[in-house]
């Protein structure tokens, strides 16, 4: 089973990816370990397009699709709409009062049996108080959420940022989960960086921006290059608008209140 509960409604393409490594790895070296992703992305076209890739089974790669669960609500201009119901073209609001489109999504799947459980954040509503989500929901490990706050402008500059959802872990308000069943991860790009709204919490969509610049060797960027199909013509992520804090500076707001 794939991540996606329905079939797109565009044309579905499953194509094997020419890039897999054979058995004995590339020019000799030792296969790496891989997982399969299931991928869609708006063409150069404007269409739609889905494929199933197996790619190496990284920290930078699963850090990409981890950070939505299977069930969360987006706010789009039609309504609510699950993450796993979502198809590239789809718009979605933003945190600033309007919205954006969806231009890639990727996922992951665990099946029950896997010895390897990815971990969720289940946060309760309101834990954030305005800025909290409307009813509990569970976010993927590497979520990154909207603070909006003056306590921001002494560690960056600006009001608001995002921060790493992992830093307010307290066992109450946010709390770790591995559940024990078939799970799925999701990770969701726009042209930009964004601040989607899910459950009326703002989330950072995917940006490069939040991988760590020492983790951006070579062959992490050509494992990037396959994860991200509908950016080898050219088009970026563009620069961030908004900044990030350190895992360390938000766990310090988190101790003294946003």
């Amino acid at each position: 089973m794939t991540a996606y509960q329905r079939l797109p409604s565009a044309s579905f393409r499953s194509a094997l990816d020419p890039m897999v490594e054979t058995h004995e790895g590339r020019f000799g070296t030792p296969q790496r370990e891989t997982a399969a992703y299931d991928l869609a992305w708006i063409n150069d076209r404007g269409s739609a397009i889905w494929d199933t890739r197996r790619l190496p089974d990284t920290p930078e790669i699963e850090g990409v699709v981890s950070c939505l669960a299977r069930g969360a609500m987006l706010q789009s201009p039609r309504g609510p709409i699950a993450v796993e119901d979502l198809i590239p073209g789809d718009r979605v609001m933003t945190a600033g009062g309007g919205s954006t489109q969806i231009d890639w999504i990727g996922a992951r799947s665990y099946p029950s049996i896997s010895d390897r459980r990815p971990l969720f954040y289940r946060v309760a509503a309101r834990a954030f108080g305005g800025q909290g989500p409307k009813a509990d929901t569970l976010l993927g490990a590497h979520a990154q959420i909207l603070i909006d706050s003056d306590r921001c402008k002494p560690l960056v500059g600006a009001r608001q940022a995002f921060a790493p959802l992992a830093a307010f872990e307290d066992g109450m308000n946010v709390v770790a989960v591995q559940p024990p069943g078939e799970v799925a991860v999701y990770g969701i790009a726009c042209s930009g960086q964004e601040a989607v709204l899910v459950s009326g919490m703002a989330v950072e969509t995917y940006h490069p921006a939040r991988t760590i610049t020492n983790s951006l060797t070579r062959v992490v960027l050509s494992d990037m290059a396959r994860l991200f199909p509908h950016l080898t013509h050219g088009a970026g992520f563009g620069a961030p608008r908004i900044p990030y804090l350190s895992l360390s500076e938000a766990q310090g707001l988190s101790m003294y209140g946003l």
